[in-house]
């Protein structure tokens, strides 16, 4: 199934709860049942719009979660991420709309809100707060004053 396909579909799997699993890899989850009441794991992966993986010991975001396209809420509150650049790899989520790292090592870090406003504009929510005109604006703000532009480098031939 191409990722046009993904994107396309309309029906939404239920949420996958593996929240307080003691989930150190998301390769753990194949020997782990999602929390009761749920759906066996990934069983329609392109389906999948709900992933809640708070409360467990990650320390980064496994690059496996930027394949789920139609993903539009992802908990991931109470781990062990320490890398704040570690949430670049979810600007490839065309849906993701709500957030949570609270609780990791990175909230700790200068310019954590900020710095995931910048990096993930699509989102409404973060940390369970909804995202205002003002903190998009602090947020621009923000990126100008401490993220440096890529700069162009231009070859010249020497003769």
């Amino acid at each position: 199934m191409s990722k046009r396909d993904y994107m396309n579909t309309s029906v939404q799997e239920p949420p996958l709860d593996y929240s307080f699993k003691s989930i150190h890899v998301i390769q753990d989850l194949v020997s782990e049942e999602p929390r009761t009441g749920l759906r066996p794991l990934l069983q329609h992966p392109e389906n999948l719009a709900w992933i809640d993986l708070s409360f467990n010991d990650l320390t980064s975001i496994d690059p496996v979660l930027t394949t789920f396209f139609n993903l539009s809420v992802l908990y991931l509150h109470g781990n062990s991420i320490h890398r704040l650049g570690e949430v670049n790899k979810l600007s490839v989520l065309p849906r993701l709309r709500s957030l949570t790292l609270h609780g990791n090592p990175i909230e700790e870090e200068k310019g954590y809100r900020q710095y995931v406003l910048c990096n993930l504009p699509r989102i409404t929510t973060f940390d369970f707060s909804g995202i205002t005109k003002a903190d998009r604006t602090t947020a621009e703000v923000w990126k100008r004053m401490n993220i440096k532009p890529k700069k162009v480098r231009i070859k010249q031939d020497v003769l």
